[in-house]
């Protein structure tokens, strides 16, 4: 006898604003498949999170330097972390956002754990879903050369034994273990079939990764020939868990673009933080750690961030949703400031930013690493004496502030000794503001391991 879908049993309220002209959401694939552009609705206002209600007010472009607005208090809403014996080995940050048409489709989305397991649980949300989010059939399986998977690794994923899975408005559902055996430097597809309407809704919307449609259910399909077109984001999928008998825990990486990966290689998992969690593996203190990325493109620590392509909440908004509902967090980096002093916010603004979140995460008991502003000189007018004046105000408190356990100090990993205002041009993407992969690199090098773990 089929059994009845399951209905995620923590229901919470998500007053999510939505507005915005259509637009075309750029479809991308390297591989030469028959990529379409697809149409969307851009989510120009940041909604509110599940059990927040906020009022969000537009902040001004980076070319315009006016005073930040008053951060908006942090959600009171907790969704308790799953029971003890799981942490997170891969993450992202969740955005409101509309995605293609997937009525009838699988959507299979690849992503790289940040350490490996004989078994996994995966974590799906609705956050900012207007509607319930039905899914019919969910698969787990190690990713071949994308779309294809490795044979005989494909696994049925259950939600308390049930097949299918209905999440409400901004719910959160995990799933039943699934024993799936995979070692680190193994991507994991995720194939997920919506049964009726699919409201996008949760997801991510730049995460320097490619992921697969099909036509059709085709969760588990070996050779990934039906999956002929691609998109560039994820959706629904918010984290992957793996067992932690020991507790050792995991690492957050609480950033903007450049903790994202913007201007690393599509697909190549040469993000910092995935080049640090490489590190991390054969060093004694750091090596059962897992890693998580939680940057947001454009991402703020005081202000929110409304252009349309990625919006956020700010890092003041989002810390309760994207760090400590997280399972098993230990240590938080947070790496955010950059885009608050290139729209013209005061570095005492800034300062005063990240001492929150760094007493936010201190009274959850977290380990807290202060990251310093890396150079930027790109196009726009965005680096004046005014700004580059801010930047090194915020750099010099963040070296030496006792509100961070520790620091690590991209900014000198990254810049250029004879122009300190620019990035050393072989850590320069182009743009002279995100990083190449060996400024990726630079920066994950920069870490001292011992003291990002506490030991």
């Amino acid at each position: 006898m089929k059994r009845p879908a399951v209905t995620a049993s923590l229901v919470l309220a998500a007053a999510a604003a939505v507005t915005g002209a259509t637009v075309l959401m750029a479809v991308t694939d390297d591989r030469g498949l028959a990529a379409t552009p697809t149409a969307g609705t851009a989510r120009c206002v940041t909604a509110a999170f599940p059990g927040e209600t906020v009022t969000v007010a537009p902040t001004p472009s980076i070319d315009v330097p006016t005073p930040a607005p008053t951060p908006t208090p942090v959600p009171t809403a907790r969704i308790e972390a799953v029971e003890p014996g799981w942490s997170g080995a891969w993450s992202t940050a969740s955005q409101d956002l509309d995605g293609p048409d997937l009525i009838g489709r699988t959507l299979r989305q690849v992503v790289r754990p940040s350490i490996g397991g004989d078994s996994v649980r995966l974590r799906l949300a609705n956050t900012f879903g207007t509607e319930p989010l039905r899914l019919a059939h969910v698969t787990a399986a190690v990713s071949a050369e994308a779309p294809a998977l490795r044979p005989g690794t494909a696994r049925e994923v259950m939600f308390e034994g049930s097949a299918e899975v209905e999440i409400p408005p901004g719910g959160r559902m995990v799933s039943d273990p699934v024993p799936l055996s995979f070692a680190f430097g193994q991507s994991l597809a995720i194939d997920l079939v919506p049964r009726g309407p699919a409201p996008a809704g949760s997801g991510h919307s730049r995460p320097i990764a490619t992921s697969y449609l099909a036509d059709g259910d085709h969760a588990g399909q070996v050779t990934g020939s039906a999956f002929d077109r691609s998109v560039p984001s994820w959706f629904w999928l918010e984290g992957v868990d793996v067992p932690d008998p020991a507790g050792t825990g995991t690492i957050s990486m609480f950033g903007d673009s450049i903790t994202e990966g913007a201007s690393s290689t599509r697909d190549a998992n040469r993000r910092w933080p995935d080049l640090l969690s490489g590190r991390m593996r054969t060093h004694a203190s750091t090596a059962a750690l897992g890693v998580l990325n939680e940057g947001i493109g454009g991402n703020r620590v005081v202000s929110e961030n409304l252009a349309c392509a990625s919006p956020s909440a700010s890092g003041l908004r989002r810390f309760q949703h994207d760090v400590l509902d997280r399972p098993d967090v230990r240590v938080v980096v947070i790496a955010l400031g950059i885009n608050d002093i290139g729209s013209g916010t005061p570095a005492a603004t800034v300062i005063d930013g990240l001492t929150q979140l760094a007493d936010q995460a201190h009274r959850h008991g977290l380990r807290v690493v202060g990251a310093t502003v890396t150079p930027f000189s790109c196009e726009k007018r965005c680096l004046t004496p005014e700004k580059e004046q801010q930047r090194t105000l915020v750099n010099d408190w963040v070296r030496t502030a006792p509100e961070f356990d520790a620091v690590v100090d991209f900014d000198a990993a990254v810049r250029d000794p004879a122009r300190p205002e620019r990035l050393l041009a072989t850590y320069d993407s182009g743009d002279h503001l995100h990083p190449s992969d060996a400024g990726m690199a630079a920066m994950a090098a920069a870490f001292d391991l011992d003291a990002l773990a506490g030991s």
